[in-house]
């Protein structure tokens, strides 16, 4: 199956119905199944970020906008697990604010059009942007950047009635980026995630916010705290690349399978500093590697290391005498109850990536989270078939920055900071430095801990 650049073919993974089952992922990113997993696992965001827009006494979606001296694009709160939601002024006379999720793993920037709906759900009025403008079938434009989509007649629109690419004005800080190509979606299911977020795709695809504005270099940091330090920041062109954090590691990000998305090397996986033995060598010899995403809060990793690695937890967890052994005979997970776990001292896991001295180390409250409302905390982690995911609940409390060119590029992590800390490259105010973010700085509020789906 192709990487998805078709608009029939993202709206197809929109409106199908959230996949709540917990069985293994049998075809991954780019495959339908896999995004299902991923839109059921944050859906719940949508709700949350509409009834407290509600207790705001918020009356559209602009929100409370930040000035544009400090290159600030508004406040979006989301009881969220990493998922980074920003807003985004789109077109003229005046800008509509719109919220959007950033997407690594799709290349498409889309928001919902049209009339709203019942619900608080941000809607994008193209008749109120004078700068609006749809894409043809006959542009050239649309046989560019949708080589598959079969014209009806040349009179149409780009992608049909209900959903189609159009071009406006999006605008970054206070610069504006004129003709920017997105997609135009009609009604969306409620309840979804997508029917309140629009999407702001960073993936190495033609209609990528990363492709249309040349971007060199994108970075992120998802605070794990509960605090107000996230931030998605980019530069563009030949910017000087920011001062790295003191123990940052680096590892070449890789074209895989489907070119449009972030792969690197995953060599092997570390307990208290000790490589796993007993993992199948041709595991991690694949070319592909390990996708990177920003949407998908669980890893998942091929079941052959998910085997050894959560073997290895749970006995050394039992060996404790703290817990029991847990009483559901399923291996696809590794829950215990929460007041027990407690008192445990949680194994260290590190991943460890291609490149010298390029072991992640992660948080335990990320490998192992405290499920609100279950009694449960569990492993994070999950087996899959065909392919292995870096979920954002891992990457959380640590800069994440990706240098990109077209024979791959360079993915540099920084260290897991504390709960709540202090991002090395984030000003007191949760917005990147200036030398980091050449065109727009994006603050983000992130909540951790109501919903997680395992």
């Amino acid at each position: 199956m192709a990487a998805p650049t078709s608009l029939l073919l993202l709206l197809l993974l929109l409106l199908a119905p959230p996949d709540s089952s917990a069985a293994p992922v049998a075809g991954l990113i780019p495959e339908l199944k896999f995004f299902e997993k991923s839109i059921s696992a944050i859906e719940e965001v949508a709700g949350y970020y509409l009834e407290e827009k509600k207790e705001e006494g918020v009356k559209d979606v602009s929100g409370e906008q930040s000035s544009a001296d400090d290159r600030q694009l508004g406040n979006s709160a989301a009881d969220s697990y990493g998922a980074l939601i920003f807003d985004l002024p789109v077109g003229t006379s005046p800008p509509q604010v719109l919220p959007f999720v950033m997407d690594i793993t799709t290349d498409l920037v889309w928001a919902q059009c049209g009339k709203p709906g019942p619900t608080y759900a941000p809607t994008f009025r193209p008749n109120r942007s004078d700068s609006f403008s749809p894409i043809g079938c006959a542009d050239p434009a649309c046989s560019r950047l949708m080589p598959k989509y079969k014209c009806a007649g040349p009179s149409d629109r780009c992608g049909g009635t209900s959903a189609f690419l159009a071009t406006d004005t999006f605008t970054f800080g206070t610069t504006p980026a004129k003709g920017m190509v997105f997609g135009c979606i009609g009604k969306v299911p409620e309840r979804n995630l997508n029917s309140t977020f629009g999407s702001a795709g960073f993936s190495r695809g033609p209609l990528s916010l990363v492709s249309q504005l040349q971007i060199s270099r994108f970075s992120y940091f998802i605070d794990d705290g509960g605090g107000d330090k996230s931030f998605v920041s980019f530069s563009v062109a030949d910017d000087a690349a920011p001062a790295k954090d003191k123990g940052s590691r680096s590892t070449p990000l890789l074209k895989g399978k489907y070119p449009d998305l972030y792969y690197v090397k995953l060599t092997g996986v570390q307990v208290d500093g000790e490589l796993l033995k007993g993992i199948p060598e041709e595991t991690f010899s694949g070319s592909s590697g390990v996708i990177l995403s920003t949407t998908l809060p669980v890893t998942y990793l091929e079941q052959a290391a998910y085997k050894v690695l959560r073997q290895k937890l749970l006995t050394q967890i039992l060996q404790q005498k703290v817990v029991g052994v847990p009483k559901s005979p399923d291996e696809d997970r590794l829950c215990f109850p929460t007041k027990e776990f407690a008192a445990v001292k949680v194994p260290t896991v590190a991943l460890v990536f291609d490149g010298a001295d390029a072991a992640m180390e992660l948080n335990v409250k990320n490998y192992f989270f405290n499920v609100a409302g279950s009694g449960q905390t569990c492993l994070t982690i999950r087996p899959s078939t065909g392919g292995s995911v870096l979920g954002s609940l891992l990457q959380t409390g640590r800069n994440m920055t990706y240098d990109i060119h077209d024979e791959g590029g360079v993915l540099t992590f920084g260290p897991a900071m504390p709960a709540g800390g202090q991002a090395a490259a984030a000003t007191k105010g949760g917005a990147p430095a200036p030398a980091q973010a050449s065109l727009v700085t994006i603050a983000t509020l992130l909540l951790l801990g109501r919903v997680l789906i395992f």
